[in-house]
């Protein structure tokens, strides 16, 4: 869900609910910063050991990286859809067929340009599209060897193309960024300065270290953060922006995707909110929380943090595994407190019977180590009242703001229903007292025209795009109404604005065309919906209305 996650919403509108400002960049986010080669010189064995993680390896070009995929296994049919998809590897590069077992007429292929993952689970591979960049719906399963549907897509009944890489999503496998200024997913060639996550990622800027180093001028300190050196809340932060992943993100006033720095505090950026009563599953990337709901982190508190048991510089090889973490295990506890037999035991590999691997909510055809760390293994969890309060997790607390967003974010999810009564008292009180918040006041806005009240939306649109012109879904928002009071020029105006942050709104762009065939510009008319086309084939609303205005061009009297 592309929402205060940053991450997909379950194949909603995206033009009636994206308004997240702090998922648009405020600038390149690759003009600065050490490269991971940068720290070689002087730390070669840790830079030699870090190379060969999955951490390193988690983004790149197709084809790059240590996980070679196998092609054996590359095609496949999903029956919601009735699409058959087949990868392939040539020349050019990887690629995917696509093909309706319906209609034969729906037939297509699209490039592959870079993967995201690192291959230890499951990779995703991202199509460039104009320099705009969204994930494709075709995805690699290292444990099985087969290309399957990606995380999110088996609830989709149509060919989805235009799911769009936003910058919260990318930034926790590449490093350096270099994304186009006010838009939500395009980027420059390459999109990333460095595949994976650099060492700045966890240490901080590297350029005062490097610079002190060299000269020698050690007074003002290294320069540099040691993650296990800082106060545990700092310190767990370093972690957490990537392994936290809670029920919905909410960031801070002028804080976005970027601003997070290690040595902060990661609730100054952002606030995590969950819903009482627990969580429905495992997720990907839910470590820290279920690492929370441990008896071990309860008995240890601040003690215990993700690097009691991992070294984040290196990975022990596969036939040590069990006898790396067993030694962790073994610094707090006793073998005799073990009450199993020797055949039970699993070759005394206690991770293998108190974190069992376990399989997600948010991605199919995989599992993931449960950090629970349970006694004995556990049946799936039960799911949350749909309407449970949410609540702020870890420390820092919420404002009425975050809570607000929160239940707003929420409401809108397709298991959100029990939300929506709450939130609009929420939204107005935290517009009085936040009149100059802008992703408030679209929020609020998108409220009032979801309940036929345009009249209050429109001064709150117009306002949020006066204090940030980021806001996509103010544009999209407001140009439907001026549409709906044919106002054609003013949405022309409102849409195409949009669509120059985030090109793939495919309704946004099927409505552009409509306001444009009905002001008599029926060239460009046809432009957009060859363009909606080129990006989705399977639209079908857009390709209907190419035809028939090849077919019969006059614009409507």
């Amino acid at each position: 869900m592309y929402d205060a996650e940053g991450c997909d919403a379950g194949g909603r509108k995206i033009e009636t609910w994206m308004k997240l400002t702090f998922c648009l960049a405020i600038g390149s986010l690759a003009a600065q910063g050490a490269g991971s080669s940068d720290c070689a010189p002087c730390h070669r064995r840790i830079y030699n050991n870090y190379t060969l993680t999955p951490m390193a390896a988690s983004s790149g070009k197709v084809g790059s990286g240590p996980i070679r995929e196998s092609f054996e296994r590359s095609r496949f049919t999903h029956g919601k859809s009735a699409i058959e998809y087949r990868v392939r590897s040539g020349k050019s590069g990887y690629s995917f067929e696509f093909g309706s077992t319906r209609d034969g007429k729906l037939r297509g292929e699209k490039r592959l340009s870079y993967f995201v993952g690192s291959g230890a689970v499951a990779r995703s591979y991202l199509i460039d599209a104009g320099s705009f960049l969204f994930e494709a719906p075709v995805a690699y399963y290292t444990q099985s060897l087969k290309w399957d549907l990606a995380p999110g897509y088996d609830q989709y009944t149509s060919l989805y193309l235009t799911r769009p890489i936003l910058p919260g999503c990318l930034s926790c496998h590449a490093s350096f960024l270099d994304i186009v200024p006010r838009t939500q997913n395009s980027y420059a060639d390459p999109p990333f300065r460095e595949g994976g996550v650099a060492c700045e990622r966890c240490h901080g800027p590297g350029e005062a270290h490097i610079a002190r180093m060299r000269s020698g001028a050690m007074d003002a300190g290294p320069g540099i953060v040691n993650p296990s050196k800082l106060s545990p809340d700092r310190r767990d932060s370093v972690c957490s922006q990537c392994h936290l992943s809670g029920d919905v993100r909410v960031m801070r006033p002028g804080r976005d995707w970027s601003s997070f720095r290690p040595g902060e505090r990661l609730s100054d950026s952002m606030t995590f909110f969950v819903r009482a009563g627990g969580s429905p599953g495992m997720k990907v990337t839910s470590h820290v929380e279920n690492l929370a709901e441990s008896a071990c982190k309860v008995a240890a508190g601040d003690r215990m943090w993700c690097g009691s048991c991992h070294d984040a510089h290196s990975m022990p090889k596969a036939g040590e595994r069990a006898a790396w973490f067993r030694q962790k295990c073994l610094s707090c506890h006793q073998i005799d407190q073990c009450k199993e037999t020797t055949a039970r035991r699993k070759g005394d590999d206690c991770t293998g019977c108190h974190m069992p691997r376990n399989t997600v909510v948010d991605a199919q055809h995989v599992v993931y180590t449960d950090h629970s760390i349970p006694r004995r293994p556990r049946s799936p969890a039960a799911t949350p009242r749909e309407n449970g309060d949410l609540v702020p997790f870890g420390e820092g607390g919420a404002t009425a703001r975050d809570l607000a967003l929160a239940y707003a974010i929420t409401a809108q999810r397709e298991d959100g229903a029990g939300y929506r009564e709450r939130v609009l008292p929420l939204l107005e009180k935290t517009a009085r007292e936040n009149p100059e918040d802008a992703e408030v006041l679209t929020y609020l806005a998108e409220l009032y025209r979801n309940t036929s009240r345009p009249e209050l939306a429109i001064p709150l649109y117009e306002r949020a795009m006066r204090l940030d012109d980021a806001q996509v879904t103010a544009f999209v928002g407001l140009g439907a109404i001026r549409m709906e009071r044919g106002e054609h020029a003013e949405a022309i105006r409102l849409w195409t604005d949009a669509l120059g942050k985030n090109s793939g709104l495919q309704l946004v762009r099927l409505n552009l065309a409509i306001a444009q065939w009905r002001t008599g510009d029926t060239p460009s008319a046809l432009s957009s919906l060859e363009k909606a086309v080129e990006l989705n084939p399977a639209f079908t609303p857009a390709s209907g209305l190419l035809l028939r205005l090849r077919q019969t061009p006059r614009r409507p009297q």
